[in-house]
């Protein structure tokens, strides 16, 4: 059977993350100081894992988080669009307490999606589910495979990101801390992806 295997990290800390707003496709931070931080340790952690090369969301703090990560790997990077952060709709940008008090009866559903629940999305245009999600970074996670000649690769995202994956991978709850790790298996044989362990 022959494999490939993906690390899938989260970006670094944003001032956005400090003040607990929810940062979908609306808000485009930067890096602060801590994550700039958090994105070198991950770079060290990364290293001697074999990466060939990395692939990033198109959004700022992914690229930085991929950039310090590379200060370290020296490694190709490429942007792949669908690697962007969820839409949250009429919750982007908005403060949690202030969501949880409007959307009470999606928060928890959506932070913690379960095959019941990840159909789930706030109002607003080009909102997007968890399940919906899934299915765009499942399929250019496939592409990737499929194309890249490298065996181990690298993938900056985001938070609702991960968790949107690794729910269509059947584990649901997962904590997903800024500059997290996930590593996911890619069966060329059966073109599936198997959720292996945090890292």
């Amino acid at each position: 059977m022959k494999t490939k295997t993906f690390y899938v990290f989260r970006h670094g800390q944003t001032d956005f993350n400090v003040r607990n707003v929810w940062q979908g496709t609306s808000i485009n931070a930067p890096l602060n100081d801590n994550g700039f931080a958090q994105a070198a340790k991950l770079g060290e952690k990364l290293q001697g894992l074999g990466m060939q090369e990395i692939y990033s969301s198109p959004m700022l703090r992914a690229l930085q988080t991929a950039g310090e990560v590379n200060n370290v790997l020296q490694l190709k990077i490429r942007v792949a669009n669908d690697l962007h952060e969820c839409c949250f709709g009429e919750a982007d940008g908005k403060e949690f307490d202030f969501v949880q008090e409007k959307y009470p009866h999606i928060v928890h559903d959506f932070l913690y999606p379960t095959p019941k629940t990840w159909d789930i999305k706030y109002p607003g245009e080009s909102s997007e589910s968890k399940h919906d999600v899934f299915v765009r970074v499942n399929n250019v996670l496939m592409q990737i495979a499929k194309q890249s000649k490298a065996e181990v690769i690298g993938i900056s995202t985001h938070g609702g990101v991960m968790s949107s994956l690794l729910a269509g991978l059947g584990s649901f709850g997962i904590e997903l801390p800024n500059c997290c790790v996930a590593k996911i298996s890619y069966d060329e044989e059966s073109e599936t992806l198997q959720f292996v362990e945090m890292m």
